[in-house]
């Protein structure tokens, strides 16, 4: 499989940036999914096919910064329009948003596993304050594992075991870590990467506040090969 970062930040851009945002294209290109689609993440889409071009949208979870362009992309695929509805599938709650995509132009499925195509997708619960999954992809020999925004939590350590590549929230630092937060820190993504004998791991939902080098340096003490999900970037699987 090929990933392709269209936004790595999150919960708002950074300048020139954009929040959540993961192509997945089978080694064939034959399939094509993409993977939360938050703020600025449609402007990138549009250099790669547009939505036309998509065979499915994953939505992990109805926070704006991994949904918000949703939105638009109802316009675009009315100018645009596909023979068949883009199935999306996505969490049904918090309700007030979920009814933001019922669209004509979209086909609403539960977060259930499916085949997409010549992509397996598979989910489980993550630990966010609003309903919230990991996803998993197997693909042409390899299986991708994001953790969604989450903290830790033993279902989504058992989830992400053995993936060739680990896409993990890297949403707070050490310093701004607490047991209830809704997001891993940057340490806890290198240990999540070491414990489940990740293959790879890459560092996303960067928070602007932060410098993405100093979250590096903090998952490099657990997993020394971490990197960053860098914007515009495509990764091998």
């Amino acid at each position: 499989m090929i990933l392709k970062i269209l936004g790595n930040n999150g919960p708002y851009p950074a300048p020139g940036g954009a929040c959540s945002g993961y192509l997945l294209t089978s080694d064939s290109g034959d399939t094509r999914i993409l993977i939360d689609c938050g703020t600025g993440v449609l402007n990138r889409l549009m250099d790669e096919g547009g939505p036309a071009s998509l065979d499915a949208v994953i939505l992990s979870h109805l926070h704006y910064d991994h949904m918000s362009d949703m939105l638009p992309m109802q316009y675009a695929l009315q100018f645009h329009p596909r023979p068949r509805p883009l199935p999306v599938y996505a969490p049904d709650e918090p309700e007030a948003v979920y009814a933001l995509l019922k669209a004509p132009c979209f086909d609403l499925w539960e977060a259930r596993d499916a085949t997409i195509g010549e992509m397996r997708v598979s989910f489980t619960p993550a630990c966010h304050p609003v309903p919230t999954n990991a996803i998993a992809v197997e693909c042409d020999g390899a299986r991708f594992v994001f953790t969604g925004d989450s903290n830790q939590d033993a279902l989504v350590e058992l989830f992400c075991e053995g993936a060739s590549l680990l896409l993990a929230d890297c949403g707070l630092s050490e310093a701004d870590h607490k047991f209830t937060a809704p997001h891993y820190s940057a340490r806890l993504c290198g240990e999540l990467a070491k414990n489940t004998r990740a293959g790879r791991l890459l560092l996303t939902h960067l928070n602007p506040k932060y410098d993405p080098q100093a979250l590096l340096a903090e998952a490099r003490t657990a997993f020394p090969a971490a990197e960053l999900a860098e914007l515009g970037e495509t990764y091998y699987i």
